[in-house]
């Protein structure tokens, strides 16, 4: 984890990761000011120093804390039926980094940190992305079983993931040019879309259909 979960029986940490979240997913952490922070979650302005040590501390516990919940949330891998599993994982992500209902803090403070790292990004990625990574490699293994070699596996890991990202760092854009679209289609429809799209690469990379059952579009 980045940092020892906190245990204070007070709600003054709760509701300052619950406001920092928010204020670090919009600014930043170079654009975030910490007075920003404590007016969104009516506390003093010592009580950032006394719980957390500063600005670094309160981000350092915000991102435990987006780890921590989703690792919570993570959908169990399903060995027996890899493209459920790899429904439900393409889901999750476009969940927790997307979401089309909500703006996702998690998503938004990773773009952030892929434009502007701090010292926190390398964490990020082994703490967050990676399980993710892994997650989908897991599945994409059960869809396949020896067909593809290491590489080739991660390789099509690193794709389906990058379909859903997609969302992620071309929202805004995709926004403008459908306005519509995301809502439309929902976190359900463009997972099933991403699912479809990637078993027919697979079925290109193995020369075989992964099976006669495909999710609809």
């Amino acid at each position: 984890m980045l940092v020892q979960r906190l245990t204070h029986d007070s709600d003054i940490p709760r509701r300052l990761i619950e406001a920092a979240s928010e204020v670090f997913a919009r600014h930043g952490y170079s654009g975030t000011r910490i007075r920003e922070i404590v007016r969104a979650a009516d506390v003093n302005l010592a009580s950032v120093n006394y719980y957390f040590g500063g600005k670094e501390g309160l981000y350092a516990a915000t991102l435990q804390e987006l780890a921590a919940e989703r690792a919570s949330q993570a959908p169990r891998g399903r060995a027996d039926d890899g493209e459920l599993d790899l429904q439900r994982q393409v889901e999750s992500i476009l969940r927790r980094y997307v979401d089309i209902d909500r703006n996702s803090s998690l998503g938004r403070i990773l773009a952030h940190e892929s434009m502007n790292p701090t010292a926190y990004f390398e964490r990020l990625v082994t703490d967050i992305v990676r399980p993710e990574l892994e997650r989908l490699r897991a599945a994409v293994t059960s869809v396949v079983g020896d067909r593809l070699d290491e590489a080739a596996l991660t390789r099509t890991a690193m794709s389906v993931m990058g379909q859903c990202l997609f969302y992620l760092f071309a929202r805004g854009a995709v926004e403008r040019l459908y306005p519509d679209y995301l809502v439309k289609n929902g976190v359900e429809g463009l997972a099933r879309h991403i699912v479809a799209f990637s078993l027919g690469g697979i079925a290109a990379l193995t020369r075989t259909p992964v099976s006669g059952r495909r999710p609809s579009t």
